[in-house]
């Protein structure tokens, strides 16, 4: 029993389950700080067009295209899918002023590859239940997980701390599968995010398998704050889904001890 919750293992059931739907896409553009550099740069395709992305990476969904020349603005860049174009292989992603993604082997600036800064935190705090699948329980996601899991909650968070989140999403070249759960802290690793046991407001809150009163399947939860060494050990405040309530919005105060490790996937945490 964790946090005074008593219930049935299925209520707690982060699960990623294999998926035959398609999810339906939706924009969800995250401003580049403004203190990031900006600099101006044009497409250049073979083609007509080129589609741009709300993540770094072919997997997420189109916002728009830009034409064959058409001047764009460089706000910040992440290395994520290899793609090629007229200029050669790259596996870096630019981001631009609009929030949009292209790749950078569709662009020319003039300047050496991932010249502009890496892509920072957006700078968003998120406090509240505002998940925009409420009540749509076992749908399919923008994130290609099912609305209402642990998983699909956390992914939310991400999106907005970071920019982008994708189950299947790329970093450094490399292809990550997020999966259950019980998955993430092995697929956080292979990406090179850091994981570790040092708790950090905007962080995820990973439980393997059965640790802590978590399924089989795991558990993940949002670090919203860390609080005070207390006689029995550190804990931490984390906002979830599926743990309380099924398929629905809970928070909580958790022992560290409770948590088999922390995830650092948003840019400063």
């Amino acid at each position: 029993m964790i946090g005074g919750y008593v219930g049935t293992v299925e209520g707690r059931e982060c699960a990623m389950r294999s998926m035959v739907l398609l999810a339906t896409l939706c924009l969800a553009v995250l401003g580049a700080p403004a203190t990031q550099a900006a600099t101006p740069a044009k497409i250049d395709i073979n083609g007509d067009q080129v589609k741009l992305r709300y993540g770094p990476g072919t997997q997420y969904g189109v916002t728009g295209s830009a034409a064959n020349g058409q001047s764009v603005v460089i706000a910040c860049t992440t290395r994520a899918e290899p793609v090629a174009g007229k200029r050669g292989a790259s596996n870096v992603w630019n981001k631009l002023a609009d929030g949009s993604w292209v790749a950078n082997a569709f662009v020319t600036s003039g300047k050496p590859d991932a010249a502009e800064p890496e892509c920072g935190p957006t700078g968003a705090r998120p406090t509240t239940d505002d998940y925009p699948y409420r009540g749509q329980a076992d749908t399919v996601d923008r994130w290609r997980m099912y609305a209402g899991q642990c998983t699909s909650w956390v992914a939310w968070r991400m999106e907005q701390l970071a920019g982008y989140f994708h189950n299947n999403g790329w970093r450094n070249g490399i292809q990550g599968y997020w999966g259950n759960a019980h998955l993430w802290n092995d697929n956080a690793v292979r990406l090179g995010y850091r994981v570790d046991r040092t708790p950090e407001v905007g962080a995820i809150a990973h439980w393997e398998a059965s640790a802590g009163g978590a399924s089989d399947l795991g558990h993940v939860a949002y670090i919203t704050a860390v609080n005070s060494t207390a006689a029995d050990g550190t804990t931490v405040t984390v906002q979830e889904y599926n743990w309380s309530v099924d398929r629905g919005f809970g928070t909580r105060e958790v022992p560290l001890a409770a948590i088999s490790t922390v995830i650092h996937y948003a840019p400063g945490t």
